[in-house]
């Protein structure tokens, strides 16, 4: 019986805030379990927000950076010092179900010591390798490369390693019965009441190049002035400031505007977003606030945000997105040109604010030339009951839509979810032709019919890969030392193999996340049994084939769905 969790989340704000539906999750599993959440010291004071937890553990690893002059010099034996005392501290609670929400090499190093019997997410294995302790977790590792085709918010990965239902456990935050009184203050001087229309504007974000520019937020601001007498908030942090006086600056009604970036603590900052009505955001924790206290948000994701992975987890919200072949920027790079930023106009938004303050809902718009290189989505609930982003703007459809849809069925089967139902390949059809423009389909299928080959050689090589496995079993049971030129044959030639279902992967990226799942399977295996290790590759093959058969017999039902109802 599970009495005692652990939680690693030491990651950022809004992190945080993503993994609140797994412990609630948890909290109703195990109602009477005490939970212990883990959090890094520039967290500390927020985590005192997050609902269902019983003890909070700061990880202060951030003192060692940054000593002032005359401050004793940081020395690697006092950070190890202090590591140990704090893992023989949290080894002594006598722990029996941890989760690790951070995805560093440091917290993976940290649960493989403390030995906890359930464990989820990252660890290491006793070489010190990082290892995934869930497949939901080992899908976690292949999305940064594959994300164009990711169908999954964050919110729900976390909810689904950790064993919990997303779509019964809504992202929430404690709130405080004097919420109200610590902003009264701010109401009072800068003469605020119910009746203004309030829109706090989040203008920074932790990367620079995520950033809309000043001059754009300043341009929205005086429209929702202008057009619906509304009041602008300036929300950030004290870093922030000259991003604000740049706003202002730059704004027509400049006394409309009230800059309190780097004024509020979490609980002001909390109780100011639930007073908006709208937030227009760039990709920030201050967004996922909001979605918690239930304030309308326009988000904004530019260069390496993605909206599939970290839009609000909560419907009812607009999200803007370049429709760019280079959007998102891949992790690791570093864009000398975003154009992205540029493709999103304030006049977009300001249309999208005025017809949902007056309608009460987000309409959808006619593609034109001024939105052919706009991705406007609405955050909504599905038939399934998933968070998913619904498109406003019927543009084409492209092969990365098709793939992404099918993927969303695809692994909700391969990682344990659910069975697929025979009305899938029906189901993403009928989405398909509601959400997007299909006409060019049969221009598609053509593209298709080259992943779908693809995917039947990907088939071909993981059967040859159990043949190999199958083999390599049989002669190491027998014992037969003369069989080990053969066994070195047949190992070299898995290499072989493995090599070519990687390359597939990387000359179709569409297929790519299938190859990735199955390298990542792999990179689990520990010890030196060949027995054991052979047998565990036999499973790897025997998965990937199946994932390749069905991923295949799906992609084309869907596309003779997609050629039915167009001819």
């Amino acid at each position: 019986m599970i009495k005692n969790i652990l939680i690693l989340n030491m990651t950022r704000m809004g992190d945080l805030v993503q993994s609140t539906p797994a412990i609630a999750g948890l909290r109703k599993q195990y109602p009477n379990a005490s939970i212990t959440l883990v959090v890094t010291s520039l967290f500390e004071e927020f985590s005192k927000k997050i609902p269902s937890v019983n003890k909070r553990v700061v990880f202060d690893i951030k003192q060692f950076e940054n000593r002032r002059e005359g401050e004793k010099q940081m020395l690697w034996v006092d950070v190890y010092q202090y590591l140990e005392k704090f893992l023989i501290e949290l080894k002594g609670r006598d722990y029996d179900l941890l989760i690790n929400l951070s995805h560093s090499k440091l917290s993976a190093f940290m649960i493989s010591y403390l030995k906890i019997k359930n464990m989820f997410g990252f660890g290491c294995n006793e070489n010190g390798d990082r290892i995934t302790l869930n497949p939901w977790m080992q899908y976690f590792g292949t999305e940064p490369f594959n994300r164009q085709f990711n169908p999954f918010n964050l919110v729900e990965i976390f909810t689904r390693c950790a064993g919990v239902l997303p779509e019964e456990n809504p992202i929430s935050l404690l709130s405080n019965s004097d919420d109200n009184d610590l902003i009264a203050e701010i109401f009072k001087k800068d003469r605020l009441n119910d009746e203004h229309l309030l829109v706090g504007i989040q203008a920074g974000s932790s990367l620079e190049r995520r950033r809309w520019s000043p001059e754009s937020f300043a341009n929205l601001a005086d429209g929702l002035v202008e057009n619906l007498g509304a009041k602008i908030v300036l929300l950030g942090v004290d870093s922030e400031k000259k991003l604000a006086e740049e706003i202002i600056l730059s704004a027509k009604y400049e006394n409309e505007i009230i800059d309190l970036t780097g004024k509020t603590n979490i609980d002001q900052l909390t109780a100011l977003v639930a007073r908006c009505s709208y937030l227009v955001t760039n990709d920030t924790g201050t967004m996922h606030v909001a979605a918690a206290v239930g304030t309308t948000i326009i988000g904004l994701f530019f260069a390496h945000a993605h909206p599939y992975e970290t839009a609000p987890y909560s419907p009812g919200h607009l999200i803007f997105q370049a429709r760019i072949p280079c959007a998102p920027c891949s992790y690791g790079v570093e864009c000398n040109n975003v154009i992205c930023v540029r493709k999103v106009h304030p006049k977009h938004l300001l249309s999208m604010i005025q017809n949902h303050y007056i309608e009460g809902f987000w309409r959808r718009l006619d593609p034109t030339s001024d939105l052919n290189e706009i991705n406007i989505y609405e955050t909504c609930i599905g038939k399934d009951r998933r968070l998913r982003l619904r498109p406003l703007i019927k543009n084409s459809l492209t092969l990365n839509d098709v793939f992404r849809e099918i993927y969303s069925k695809h692994w909700m089967r391969f990682l344990g979810v659910e069975k697929m139902k025979e009305s899938a390949h029906r189901d993403i059809g009928d989405l398909l032709l509601q959400e997007y423009d299909c006409s060019n389909i049969i221009a598609l299928s053509k593209q298709i019919e080259v992943k779908y080959c693809a995917l039947k050689d990907l088939e071909k090589l993981a059967s040859r890969g159990i043949c190999c496995a199958d083999e390599i079993i049989c002669m190491c049971s027998d014992k037969m030392a003369t069989q080990i030129a053969r066994i070195k044959e047949l190992s070299e030639e898995i290499e072989v193999l493995d090599e070519k279902i990687s390359q597939i992967g990387l000359i179709h990226p569409e297929i790519k996340p299938i190859a990735d799942m199955f390298s990542k399977r792999k990179e689990n295996f520990q010890g030196d049994n060949p027995i054991k290790l052979s047998q565990e590759t036999r499973k790897c093959y025997q998965m990937l084939r199946e994932e390749g058969k069905s991923l295949g017999n799906l992609l084309m039902s869907v596309t003779r769905e997609l050629e039915t109802a167009r001819s």
